[in-house]
């Protein structure tokens, strides 16, 4: 019998209204990293600790803080720190690529995570894929090779900010993996605030490496900073994985297909940036491989026994 999508005790409205929330909040991340002035490290070090200071106070109100001293966290606090660190890595990659290629070019790319869960998924978790979720990771490469080559006609510059964009989806995968295994059984304010931390002193050390002041106190930058935590990073980011302890991580995954479409609106109407037909070209046949990737994954139903589906609801 196929286990039912959305268990009979989670409101099914919410969900929807969730997802909804989340993607359209993550879809301003990239016009905030835009129109910010500061070096893609420092964003990344401000957005991740205001995130974690955010998340920390959302989990005081709750009166969860407790839960920091669970045997839950106690064992599995390396591993948390370690999936800090990848989420940093894929926001610095993500953050550098979108000053060196397009809007769209970047988050399509970046979005394109879910083929590399998959495959990651696959070889890690045990969770094979039927010979149409492998048509459909092809199919998305294909894409990605194709915006690839148009990108390198166009712009040196271009390209790299692309591979960066890719590099960022591979972290992104291994950032939801290392997620899908170790935040269960435990707050999500709790586990948010620590990856969120150990981004953030990843960052640091990032910046202060490459010769970065991360004492940025101008007024503008101060408010682009706290909107990339708010909107994107606690509304976005941290309602995801809240979602995933209610639904099946690839309900959730597939609302990053909306992303890209609600950055390229934003971008036109905030920017003024106008996407090239060849790039519309390469967006689609990317967004259709990913789509066919869930859509199989989804026509198995609710897989039992994945560690974020299958939860309390703590």
């Amino acid at each position: 019998m196929q286990i039912p999508l959305i268990d009979e005790s989670t409101n099914r409205l919410r969900v929807v209204l969730l997802l909804i929330l989340s993607v359209s909040m993550v879809s301003s991340a990239s016009i905030l990293i835009t129109i910010s002035v500061s070096p893609s490290l420092v964003k990344v070090f401000w957005r991740t600790l205001y995130g974690a200071l955010f998340m920390a106070i959302i989990g005081a109100l709750r009166g969860d803080l407790p839960a920091f001293k669970s045997p839950q966290v106690r064992k599995n606090w390396p591993w948390l720190v370690g999936i800090g660190v990848i989420l940093s890595l894929h926001f610095s990659t993500w953050f550098q690529s979108l000053e060196m290629t397009s809007i769209p070019a970047s988050v399509v790319l970046v979005d394109s995570s879910p083929i590399f869960t998959a495959m990651l998924s696959t070889i890690f978790l045990g969770e094979s894929l039927r010979r149409r979720s492998w048509i459909g990771i092809f199919v998305a490469i294909i894409g990605a090779i194709f915006l690839v080559w148009i990108d390198y006609g166009l712009d040196l510059g271009a390209l790299n900010g692309d591979l960066l964009a890719l590099a960022g989806a591979v972290f992104l995968s291994i950032y939801f993996i290392g997620g899908r295994r170790y935040a269960q059984g435990m707050p999500i304010t709790v586990y948010t605030t620590i990856v969120y931390l150990a981004a953030a002193i990843t960052s640091l050390g990032f910046c202060l490496s490459s010769g970065y002041d991360v004492l940025v106190f101008e007024p503008s930058e101060v408010l682009i900073f706290i909107a990339l935590a708010v909107f994107p990073t606690v509304l976005g980011h941290s309602v995801n994985n809240y979602l995933l302890t209610k639904v099946p991580a690839y309900v959730v995954s597939s609302a990053v297909l909306g992303e890209p479409v609600g950055a390229t609106i934003l971008a036109a109407l905030i920017l003024n940036r106008i996407i090239e037909p060849a790039e519309l070209i390469g967006f689609s046949i990317i967004l259709i491989g990913v789509a066919a990737v869930l859509a199989d994954v989804a026509s198995h139903g609710r897989a039992p026994g994945l560690s974020l589906d299958n939860t309390d609801g703590t």
